[in-house]
C-alpha cells in the first residue's frame, strides 16, 4: 500500500510538472519577442541620455524603459505610466535627499516610510507606490557610495532626468510599435481550450478504465489551466488597452471581444470539469469502471480539441458545432445511465453543462446551445434579450440557423476573408 501510495504521488507530480514546463514553454514563446524589443528600447534610453544629455552615466534610462515595456508582447500604457512615473519620482526624491541629508540607517527608515505615501498620493497603483519607494532607496544609496573622482559624477536631477527619457522612450515604444494584439490572447485561449480537452481525455480514460488513481491526478492538471486562464485574461486586458491607444490595433477590437467571451466560457467549463474531475473519482472507486459515460467525454473531448485548432487558425468551428449539436441531442440522461444510477444521472448532467459550453465556443448563444440539447424544449429567441455577453451568440461566428452555417454566410469582422467550413 505504500508504494502504491508513493507511485501515486510520483505520477501526480509528473503530471503537474509535465503541465508546468508546457504553460512554462507557452509563456517562454511570447516572451522572446517583446523581451528583444525591451532591449533595443531601454538600450535607446541609454543612447538618448549618453550622447544628447552628455549624462556620463545614464543608468536610470534603460532601467525605467525596460521596467515599464516588460516581456509582454502587448504592452498596457496605464501600466507603463504608472511605472514610469513611480520610478522617475523615486530617482528624484532619493537623489536629492541624499545630497542634502546623506544616507544611514535612519535616512532609511525616513525614505520608507515616507516614499511609498508620496506615491500613494500621487495615484491609487501599487506600482507607482513601490517604485517610488524602491528606486529612491536604491538612488540614496548610490548617490552615497565613495566615487573614484570627483570628475563625472551625476548632478541631483541628472538620474531623474534619465529615469524620464526612459519612461518616455517606453510610452512612444507602447503606443506606436506596430504590433499584433491578437497573437498573445489567441495563442492563451486555444492552448486553454486544448489544455481542456487533454484533461478530458484523461478523464475518460479514468472511467473506462475505472482508475481513480489516474481521476485523482487530473487536479495538478486543473490547477495548470487555471493559471494559464489568468495568464490569458492578463494578455487579453493588455491587448484591449493597447488597442484604445495604437492606431494600427483599433481593427482588432471586435476579434478581442470574441476571445474574451470564449475565456469567459472556459473559466466556466474549467468549473465544471473540475466538479467532473471530483465526483468521478468518489464514483470510479465505489463503482468501477463507467464505461457508457467514457465515451460521450471522450467525443466532448475530440471536439474541444477541433475548437483549439480552429481558434489558432482563426476559423469558424462548423463542423464541431455540427458534431456538437448531434452529441447534445443524445445526451439525455435516462438513455445513458443503466439501472436508474443516480452517479451516472449526476455525472451526465455535468457532462451535459460541459457541452453547453462547447456549443457557446462554437458561435451559439447559451439560450441556442440549451434547445439543442435533449429534453429542453424549442429555442426562444426573446430568452436572449439582456442576457450578458458571455452568454450571446458570438458576433464573428454566430448563426440563427441551428445548428449550422451556410457556407455562403460572411460574419463581419473575421480579418477580412471568408471563414471555411469547418476548422481543421
Amino acid at each position: 500500500m505504500k508504494r502504491e501510495g508513493r507511485d501515486s504521488m510520483r505520477t501526480r507530480w509528473e503530471s503537474y510538472i509535465t503541465a508546468n514546463l508546457r504553460a512554462g514553454w507557452l509563456r517562454v514563446r511570447g516572451a522572446l519577442i517583446p523581451n528583444v524589443q525591451s532591449a533595443v528600447f531601454a538600450t535607446l534610453a541609454w543612447l538618448l541620455c549618453y550622447y544628447l544629455l552628455r549624462d556620463p552615466a545614464p543608468i536610470f534610462a534603460p532601467i525605467a524603459a525596460y521596467l515599464c515595456l516588460g516581456f509582454s508582447r502587448n504592452r498596457e500604457p496605464r501600466k507603463v505610466v504608472e511605472i514610469g512615473i513611480g520610478a522617475s519620482t523615486g530617482v528624484l526624491i532619493g537623489d536629492l535627499f541624499a545630497h542634502w541629508l546623506g544616507f544611514g540607517g535612519w535616512q532609511v527608515l525616513v525614505l520608507l516610510l515616507v516614499t511609498p505615501l508620496i506615491g500613494r498620493m500621487i495615484d491609487r497603483s501599487d506600482l507607482v507606490t513601490f517604485q517610488t519607494g524602491i528606486n529612491a532607496l536604491v538612488v540614496a544609496s548610490m548617490v552615497s557610495m565613495p566615487t573614484a573622482g570627483g570628475s563625472g559624477v551625476p548632478g541631483p536631477f541628472d538620474r531623474w532626468i534619465s529615469a524620464l527619457v526612459g519612461a518616455a522612450v517606453a510610452l512612444i515604444a507602447t503606443a506606436f510599435l506596430p504590433v499584433n494584439v491578437v497573437t498573445r490572447p489567441k495563442r492563451f485561449t486555444a492552448f486553454a481550450i486544448s489544455e481542456t480537452s487533454a484533461i478530458l481525455h484523461r478523464l475518460s480514460k479514468g472511467l473506462l478504465d475505472g482508475d481513480a488513481q489516474a481521476i485523482a491526478q487530473l487536479r495538478g492538471r486543473l490547477a495548470v489551466l487555471r493559471e494559464v486562464v489568468n495568464d490569458g485574461r492578463r494578455a487579453l486586458t493588455s491587448a484591449q488597452e493597447t488597442a484604445t491607444i495604437n492606431p494600427g490595433a483599433r481593427g482588432s477590437r471586435d476579434v478581442l471581444a470574441e476571445l474574451d467571451r470564449m475565456l469567459g466560457l472556459v473559466e466556466r467549463l474549467h468549473i465544471t470539469v473540475s466538479m467532473m474531475q471530483r465526483q468521478a473519482r468518489g464514483m470510479v472507486a465505489e463503482t468501477g469502471p463507467m464505461p457508457g459515460l467514457a465515451g460521450p467525454v471522450w467525443q466532448v473531448a475530440d471536439l474541444l480539441e477541433q475548437v483549439s485548432q480552429g481558434v489558432s487558425a482563426w476559423k469558424r468551428p462548423t463542423r464541431a458545432r455540427d458534431a456538437a449539436a448531434a452529441l447534445a441531442a443524445s445526451l439525455a440522461p435516462l438513455e445513458i445511465a443503466t439501472h436508474q444510477d443516480w452517479r451516472m444521472h449526476t455525472l451526465t448532467s455535468l457532462l451535459r453543462a460541459v457541452v453547453v459550453d462547447l456549443l457557446q465556443l462554437t458561435g451559439l448563444s447559451m439560450a441556442q446551445a440549451r434547445a439543442v440539447l435533449a429534453d429542453t424544449g424549442a429555442f426562444d429567441p426573446a430568452s436572449e434579450h439582456g442576457a450578458a455577453t458571455t452568454e450571446q451568440a458570438s458576433v464573428l461566428w454566430g448563426t440563427e440557423q441551428l445548428p449550422a452555417v451556410s457556407d455562403d454566410e460572411d460574419p463581419s469582422g473575421v480579418a477580412g476573408e471568408r471563414p471555411p467550413d469547418a476548422a481543421p
